[in-house]
């Protein structure tokens, strides 16, 4: 038949056409397949845990574990994730903190420090002053945190006899208090805002 044939005659230049653009595509889809240095996305990574989570030693060896990967995008996806799976199970332990200086306590602190496990009025200042006593800082990772985004823990549980106490107040970041509390570890890795910081360096 004639419609056939005209096909047959059709499917055969296609595959004619496209034949090199299979055989070419890295080159042709070059947006697709990224290759190029690391050099500039490992050492931004490196400066911005350095400096914004400087309590935390990160382990770089998924660099040299990734070097057979030939998608420069896939690559340092592959890194950043391994960066964020070290930051939410870093073993962070709890521990007693420093205290204010007594003069700039107040009447009744040492009452309602330690005689009562419902949160004392004076909770706001007490976590303010935590918060200036550690220099703004999370106590888990070292980031710099605003006062509005200021979340505590207790080096000791109040349900376990721990007080309001200052030595018992720990001040961390949003998302060291994702992972202290994460009951979902894959779900509380995908919230961190750690995972937008990072992805902005990966190659678009």
């Amino acid at each position: 038949m004639i419609l056939d044939s005209t096909f047959e005659i059709f499917a055969t230049l296609l595959t004619i056409c496209l034949i090199p653009l299979y055989i070419y595509r890295q080159k042709v889809f070059s947006f697709a397949y990224k290759k190029g240095s690391l050099d500039f996305f490992i050492q931004d990574l490196k400066l911005h845990m350095q400096k914004n989570h400087p309590k935390i030693s990160f382990d770089y060896s998924i660099i040299e574990k990734t070097k057979d990967e030939k998608d420069i995008r896939i690559r340092e996806t592959l890194i950043v994730e391994d960066i964020i799976n070290q930051f939410f199970y870093y073993e962070y332990e709890k521990n007693t903190q420093k205290g204010i200086p007594r003069d700039k306590l107040w009447t009744g602190y040492e009452e309602k420090s330690f005689s009562n496990p419902k949160t004392p009025i004076d909770w706001q200042e007490r976590r303010d002053l935590a918060w200036q006593r550690d220099r703004n800082k999370c106590n888990r990772c070292g980031t710099e945190i605003k006062l509005e985004d200021v979340f505590t823990t207790f080096a000791k549980d109040i349900a376990k006899g721990g007080g309001y106490n200052f030595e018992n107040i720990i001040i961390l970041c949003s998302d060291c208090n994702k992972v202290l509390n994460s009951n979902n570890p894959k779900s509380s890795i995908a919230s961190l805002h750690l995972n937008d910081a990072l992805m902005k360096y990966v190659q678009g």
